[in-house]
């Protein structure tokens, strides 16, 4: 009996592997299956469309019917498929004479749009030039039959759109884009060149702004002949080496013409637009290592020049074999003094002037090094052995504040912590 029922389990796994086996060699190999994206996140089979899941490395089926896309109608912008980016997966389709947008952040609650319905509806032979959600905002910008350019704004992940106001006409020479694609900040730019090339015009996203486009102008940081520069150049995501890359800076070079070599290179930490030279940065970036480099040494001679009268410079080896109580509770305080003055100048800005709340209590404690780190080393607490201690604890009205421990035989502050915010 039980050989016959192991038969059977063997008999329906081999069944149900050699299904999935042959839907996924039916997947690859069907004369009709399309690869519309370069990372072969999008399949196209018979007029279905499976998407991939980077979490899962699986494939899922978009609900819809996908007959009438063609390779055509990909545009690696315009289809995003990273779960890791916020707004997840959305792109568009044509199906009879219409413009629809799907999107989905989960790969089971798809939700699609006709865009070329209501009152700010693209034209059906509209030429979609980029797309992007992230989160609650999204734009796309698309060119009319005539070649014109609008961009439309949604602050509801897709669900409603309306067009934003532009600075002038736009056409398919302009580039609107957006940058850091997999964080949670963007940045977004449009350049808009003027109809002969001559010059163009950069403006930043704000998508809390009803002035979506705010234009770029760092003129005045070029000085003398400043009218010669233009925007020809979308601003790109700012590295100072490839080993030890400087996120969160972008990089702005203005030149004279858009094949201009001989460009100024300016600089701005993401989403603020306040730009500065490249020169500039790098001055700054070296006044800061040097503030920054007095401030470890700083705090590093503060260390070892703490007073040994008070505090145990070794707390890791910090060992005393008898618990007799020889230093008085009013004793513990007078010394536990001198740790809310160290916490205060030099580690957490808390401790002395402390005054809403102040208690000392007896406990086993194991020493720390709280007071004796130096400038980016890892907090550590000494488990090999504890030692009884006053606790003595001074916090300021937030809730913020510092504990001391002083060592209730030797009188040594061996080790403290803050609290709060």
């Amino acid at each position: 009996m039980k050989k016959k029922i192991l038969v059977i389990i063997a008999i329906i796994f081999i069944i149900v592997a050699l299904c999935i086996a042959s839907y996924f060699y039916n997947l690859k190999s069907d004369e009709n299956l399309k690869t519309l994206s370069s990372d072969a996140s999008f399949y196209l089979q018979s007029g279905k469309l499976y998407v991939k899941k980077e979490l899962d490395n699986k494939y899922y089926q978009v609900p819809g019917d996908f007959s009438q896309m063609s390779m055509a109608d990909y545009q690696e912008e315009n289809y995003k498929s990273n779960s890791k980016v916020t707004g997840g997966i959305y792109f568009y389709y044509r199906l009879d004479d219409k413009i629809y947008l799907v999107r989905t952040e989960d790969f089971e609650n798809w939700k699609t749009k006709e865009l070329t319905a209501g009152a700010v509806g693209i034209p059906a032979n509209a030429k979609i030039k980029y797309i992007r959600i992230s989160g609650a905002f999204g734009y796309i910008f698309y060119l009319d039959q005539e070649g014109k350019g609008n961009i439309l704004k949604t602050t509801s992940s897709g669900e409603y759109w309306t067009k934003i106001a532009l600075p002038s006409e736009l056409n398919d020479s302009c580039t609107l884009k957006f940058l850091n694609q997999s964080g949670m900040t963007v940045d977004g730019y449009l350049t808009i060149p003027s109809a002969d090339g001559s010059k163009c015009d950069l403006y930043a996203i704000d998508d809390f702004s009803e002035e979506t486009l705010k234009k770029i102008d760092v003129s005045a940081l070029i000085g003398e002949n400043s009218s010669e520069y233009d925007y020809y150049h979308m601003p790109t995501e700012f590295f100072t080496s490839v080993t030890s890359p400087q996120y969160g800076h972008l990089l702005l070079e203005v030149g004279k013409d858009k094949d201009d070599a001989d460009t100024q290179r300016f600089i701005t930490p993401t989403s603020s637009n306040n730009w500065i030279t490249e020169r500039q940065y790098y001055q700054d970036e070296a006044d800061k290592q040097d503030s920054e480099d007095v401030i470890i040494s700083n705090f590093n001679n503060s260390v070892d020049a703490l007073d040994e009268k008070y505090f145990v410079k070794d707390p890791e080896n910090y060992s005393v074999d008898s618990v007799e109580i020889k230093i008085s509770e009013s004793k513990a305080k007078e010394i536990a003094e001198q740790g809310f003055k160290e916490s205060a100048s030099r580690i957490a800005g808390e401790g002395i002037d402390d005054t809403a709340e102040e208690n000392i209590r007896i406990d086993e404690v194991y020493p720390n090094n709280y007071f004796t780190r130096k400038y980016r080393e890892y907090d550590d607490i000494y488990n090999t052995h504890k030692r009884k201690c006053y606790v003595v604890t001074k916090a300021n009205d937030m809730g913020n504040g510092v504990s001391v421990y002083v060592d209730v035989t030797t009188g040594l502050i061996i080790g403290g912590y803050a609290f709060g915010d």
